[in-house]
């Protein structure tokens, strides 16, 4: 059973995936101004709000850093999410190493959102990734919602799955529905409750419906 520390000091970081063309969408979602701010901020200050550390993943390193928002490139270009998830795990594992060099750190998960998720809820935080006291549920390497379409984000990944998914990719994965099936026997869903699936936007008719 993998092991974390979910204590609001322990190192607790969301990776917002923001390389994709947003080819539907037309221009960046990450950058659509949402409440007088561009939508990656936005989502940055609510996973702020509920002691998570954002880190972009973009095609271009320190691209949304001039919004405060520490930014890594993809270790490829235009070749899907399996690219970011593979740049923030190697990224957590540095991370993880540089603060902890002695190795006391117990091996931590992250989240990874995408920079169209409409808002961040603070009870996937216990869903996603169970206090170590938790009996009920054993989690997983891979964490992910369960619902009647498609949902691999937000997902929780823990560090130990980074050579599951060097290997995913090294063979050709570069889907999530393609991870997802490698990592299979190391992933778990879970339902979420009526009003809790998570809400993204992929048009600007789909913006304008979460908008209300």
């Amino acid at each position: 059973m993998p092991t974390c520390d979910s204590s609001p000091s322990a190192l607790r970081i969301a990776y917002i995936l923001a390389g994709g063309k947003s080819s539907r969408f037309g221009s960046s979602k990450a950058l659509v101004q949402i409440g007088g701010m561009p939508q990656i901020l936005r989502l940055a200050r609510q996973l702020q709000a509920d002691s998570w550390q954002s880190v972009a993943i973009s095609q271009t390193a320190g691209e949304f850093e001039s919004l405060g928002i520490r930014t890594i490139g993809d270790i490829e270009k235009d070749c899907g999410p399996v690219a970011g998830v593979l740049s923030g795990l190697l990224d957590l594992r540095n991370t993880s190493q540089a603060s902890h060099p002695q190795g006391s750190l117990v091996r931590p998960y992250a989240l990874f959102v995408t920079c169209d998720l409409w808002e961040w809820n603070p009870c996937w935080s216990g869903m996603l990734i169970p206090p170590k006291t938790a009996s009920q549920i054993e989690p997983g390497l891979l964490n992910y919602f369960q619902a009647d379409s498609f949902l691999p984000f937000p997902c929780s990944i823990h560090v130990d799955a980074l050579p599951q998914v060097q290997d995913a990719w090294n063979l050709g994965a570069r889907s999530m529905r393609s991870l997802l099936k490698a990592l299979e026997s190391v992933s778990n869903t879970i339902v979420a409750a009526e009003g809790q699936i998570p809400a993204s936007f992929n048009t600007h008719e789909d913006l304008s419906r979460l908008q209300g």
